[in-house]
């Protein structure tokens, strides 16, 4: 009688580890490790990681370490976490399940991406956990601020201050958004390597480009309006992507277009954050020199 074949059992999938950190959330399902930050959605299968590591302040934070090509170091990904804890029992997992040896063709080929559309945020009013309570504290200085110069029996003064919470927040949206926006650049730029990036695909008003990194793994970004174009053709920008992490890439730009929008950010978000000062913190220093 012929001897029957009877295929393996498949791999049994890894434990539903999950780190939160700041701006992103790293976890296990199936046999990948799941990353959404900034935005993407990256799955890595376990073929693909080369190590995971604990890192950062207090070991909270979670690196996860591609295998590379004939040798080379891969890509790593990296999430700034909140849990010491809860990154040693991800590292651990990971490591215990990953190969002993990569593919020909390197992890970062293995890995899939696509846009999440959130950016690290979550549904209802769009915050982040951070900026929740970075916005709590600000209302409670913005009351006691307005409780005080009422107590302290200076009506106009209290008055100014509480008008002084829309120029304030104007002020804030301008030039937080910006500063956040120029942090990135220049971390990208300070490791980044420059490459061409192709029209992709459209969906509704929004355009993604794609790249390919130095490990041969490919990547999408949604570009700035005034990016680079390579020959004057829209279909081709010029992209910088960070050589660490090739998923955090920024748009090039003529240093005309960056110098205008530093003017435009510094004398509207200025001039807003002055007039607040003027209306606020003023209003608080003049009441203490009149006492």
């Amino acid at each position: 009688m012929p001897r029957q074949h009877r295929p393996s059992p498949p791999e049994s999938p890894l434990p539903s580890v999950t780190l939160r950190g700041y701006g992103g959330t790293l976890w296990l399902e199936g046999r990948a490790v799941i990353l959404e930050q900034e935005g993407l959605r990256r799955r890595i299968p376990v073929e693909a990681v080369a190590e995971a590591r604990a890192a950062g302040r207090g070991q909270r934070s979670a690196e996860i370490a591609l295998w590379g090509v004939d040798g080379a170091p891969g890509p790593v990904f990296t999430l700034e976490g909140r849990d010491a804890a809860q990154a040693g029992r991800l590292v651990e997992t990971v490591n215990r399940a990953r190969s002993r040896s990569g593919p020909p063709q390197g992890g970062a080929a293995l890995v899939e991406e696509r846009p999440t559309g959130t950016s690290g945020r979550k549904k209802g009013l769009g915050l982040t956990r951070r900026e929740r309570v970075v916005g709590i504290a600000l209302l409670l200085v913005h009351v006691g601020g307005f409780a005080l110069l009422a107590w302290a029996g200076e009506p106009q003064q209290a008055a100014l201050w509480l008008l002084g919470a829309a120029p304030a927040l104007f002020g804030l949206l301008i030039v937080v958004p910006s500063l956040r926006w120029a942090w990135k650049r220049w971390g990208v730029r300070r490791r980044g390597v420059t490459v061409v990036a192709v029209f992709a695909r459209r969906e509704g008003k929004r355009t993604f480009f794609r790249y390919t990194d130095l490990e041969g793994g490919t990547h999408e970004i949604e570009p700035d309006c005034a990016a680079r174009r390579i020959g004057g053709d829209p279909r081709r920008i010029e992209v910088v992507h960070d050589r660490r992490q090739p998923g955090r890439a920024v748009c090039s730009l003529a240093v005309s277009t960056l110098l205008w929008r530093t003017a435009g950010v510094t004398l509207a978000g200025g001039l807003l954050l002055s007039l607040a000062f003027v209306m606020m913190p003023l209003q608080l220093i003049l009441l203490a020199l009149s006492r």
